[in-house]
């Protein structure tokens, strides 16, 4: 039998708003009336084998049958002696289509049903349904049968699929399958009368000689041969125009998947995809950027709403989950909100995070210190995605712009002491309690001053920049201010910046003669090594920082190992493109332009630096009254220090005048 999925429409008959604004909706979804066809939906169908019990373990009531457009859940539904009713809920998220039902212009349920069983009625040419599984339910704006009830027939492409389809079932009132009505023609219980006149061909007397009847027998033989090429050929026929009809389905099909693909995305998700390109550019503007898509974003702001909400990640909060783990759960969703509150100046008071807030049972008065530690440590994640070279060095907690550390640097080797001999002073040489004299194998203690410099980043959002189009923007906007600061710290690590010594200042001159553009190979990584001594000794304690100049032309050399050949090690380094006899290689974009005496590749000892950090990134904002404009200022202090001032930590190859 054809597992046929049927939709029923009704009308909505009660739409009421509560005192809190909850938009409640009613209706039968289906009734024991006969449609047009015949067809009967018995009371109890929805009864038989749990046919609402799959539907009643997730009850969400959609908007014309489209599963990407939620707007509600059922909150009763039962069989009753006029039929299947139905209540719901509609969530106010649900934005135009909510008014929509609620002003009356949306009002009519459907619902999406299989026949389990059902008996076919010859006295009305229908089915009478006996048992049916409800699939879902929708508000639909426009039903597929206004006119009737409902029509199980209006859900074939032909009356003759739909005839095909009621064979499958048994008959039900008059089994034997023969009986006429002498009244008009209409099916009835009775057999009707042999009409006038005709006789049953077996009473009729057969009178013909042996002959005749063996030509009679081969007519028949040759009228059978020729019946079964026939229906042969037809069904052959039928098969040929069944799978040409099958192909043009298909193709049908691939053009309306083409089609909606292409109209997707030119809506919504084109929009933001759009946006994105625009934000990721260097040096992109991104007052500019969302000024240019205004119109657009607040025309598609119920599609962005939605494409959002199809995407959260929010936690189930559960019995057993506390308000520090729903924090830790939900720690993006409510850097959104943090920083929701700090473009628009309304704090924790914005409908989007006081609706998170809500999700969690928590007070943020309550929670304010896990809550920020929280937010900091994914904004600090967002900036780490765009990092390569910051992540190779240790980051060290400061609490002023200028800290002492003292370090262990290397000690001479211990002294052999066969006797204790006293000086003048009656001071044991080798005996180094209180000893005032530096003698080979005292510890001595050194010191490195790290200071932190503060980087600022400021970005500007139009004062009219509605609240709901920057939530959906939140995740790009957040981006955008990492990969700014992400690209200032990479640049200070490779080149040097204002009081800053990178890499460029640290490394020490390669010692062989500098290569031509695009002649570092992987033999003149390796000779940057044995520059380094003893730093250089361990491939696994080095990385090199290379160029894309650099990293092109490895590729072409032999000693280069890309990543399918590395390994595991590919997982341990943020942005490792392969490595050299051990050594992993990352190529940085922060290089200056390839030229005469420009620095192309650094192999550099990671642990003999070091990154003071007396702040993450913190979001800050003002207001520019003259420009009618917000000023989002996104601040952090850091610096870059070498623990051992003189050592050959690093290497530096620059390409030939």
């Amino acid at each position: 039998m054809m597992n046929k999925t049927f939709k029923l429409i009704s009308k909505i008959t009660k739409a009421a708003e509560d005192d809190d604004g909850d938009l409640y909706i009613e209706g039968l979804a289906s009734t024991n009336d006969v449609d047009r066809v015949g067809d009967v939906i018995d009371s109890k169908a929805w009864e038989i084998d749990g046919g609402l019990d799959n539907f009643k373990n997730n009850p969400i009531i959609l908007f014309n049958h489209d599963s990407n457009q939620p707007i509600g859940r059922a909150t009763e539904i039962e069989a009753t002696p006029k039929g299947l009713r139905i209540k719901a809920r509609i969530s106010k998220a649900a934005g135009k289509t909510y008014d929509l039902i609620k002003d009356g212009v949306l009002g009519a349920f459907s619902v999406s049903f299989l026949i389990k069983d059902a008996d076919y009625i010859e006295e009305t040419y229908g089915l009478l349904i006996k048992s049916a599984e409800l699939l879902e339910n929708s508000v639909v704006s426009i039903p597929c049968n206004q006119a009737a009830t409902f029509s199980l027939a209006k859900s074939f492409d032909s009356t003759k699929d739909y005839e095909d389809y009621k064979k499958t079932f048994k008959h039900s009132g008059d089994p034997a399958s023969q009986s006429l009505a002498k009244d008009g023609g209409k099916p009835s219980d009775k057999a009707s009368d042999t009409p006038a006149g005709e006789h049953n061909s077996s009473q009729k007397e057969i009178d013909m000689t042996k002959e005749e009847i063996q030509e009679m027998l081969k007519g028949v033989a040759k009228e059978t041969a020729a019946a079964i090429k026939l229906e042969a050929d037809m069904e052959k026929a039928s098969k040929a125009a069944a799978d040409k009809k099958a192909a043009e389905d298909k193709a049908l099909l691939d053009a309306e998947k083409t089609r909606i693909e292409t109209a997707a995305k030119t809506g919504a998700e084109k929009l933001i995809a759009d946006m994105e390109a625009k934000l990721v550019e260097k040096d992109a503007d991104m007052a500019k950027v969302i000024l240019d898509f205004k119109a657009d974003l607040e025309e598609k702001a119920t599609e962005l709403d939605k494409m959002r909400e199809s995407r959260g990640t929010f936690q189930d909060r559960g019995t057993n989950v506390d308000a520090k783990t729903f924090i830790k759960e939900n720690g993006k969703e409510l850097m959104y909100a943090e920083m929701l509150g700090v473009f628009t100046n309304k704090g924790w008071d914005t409908d989007y995070a006081k609706d998170i807030l809500q999700k969690g049972g928590i007070e943020y008065t309550t929670y304010a210190g896990d809550l920020d530690q929280e937010i900091q440590d994914n904004i600090q994640k967002e900036i780490t995605v765009y990092t390569k070279v910051a992540q190779l060095f240790r980051d060290i907690p400061v609490n002023g712009a200028s800290t002492v550390l003292p370090i262990q640097g290397d000690t001479n080797k211990a002294v052999w002491q066969t006797t204790a001999t006293e000086d003048a002073n009656l001071v044991f040489t080798g005996n180094l309690e209180n000893n005032p004299q530096k003698t080979s194998g005292v510890y001595e203690a050194q010191q490195v001053i790290m200071n932190v410099f503060r980087l600022i980043s400021s970005s500007y959002i139009d004062n009219d920049t509605d609240e709901q189009v920057l939530i959906n923007l939140m995740p790009m906007l957040i981006s955008g201010v990492a990969r700014a600061h992400a690209r200032a710290v990479e640049d200070m690590l490779i080149n040097d910046v204002s009081a800053i010594d990178g890499l460029s200042t640290h490394a020490t001159v390669w010692s062989g003669t500098a290569p031509a553009q695009g002649a570092v190979d992987a033999a003149t990584l390796l000779s940057m090594r044995t520059d380094m001594g003893k730093y250089g000794l361990s491939p696994s304690d080095l990385v090199y920082i290379v160029n894309q100049d650099v990293y092109y032309s490895l590729l072409g050399d032999v000693a280069f190992e890309n990543l399918n050949e590395v390994g595991a090690l590919a997982t341990k380094i943020t942005g490792m493109v392969g490595a050299v006899y051990g050594t992993p290689v990352i190529v940085s974009d922060e290089f200056p332009a390839a030229g005469s005496a420009t620095d192309a590749a650094f192999c550099v000892h990671a642990d003999s630096y070091v990154m003071p950090r007396l702040r993450s990134m913190k979001v800050e904002q003002d207001y520019e009254v003259g420009k009618q404009r917000r000023i989002i200022v996104a601040t952090q202090s850091l610096g870059f220090t070498e623990l051992f001032a003189g050592a050959t930590a690093s290497v530096k190859v620059a390409y030939a005048v």
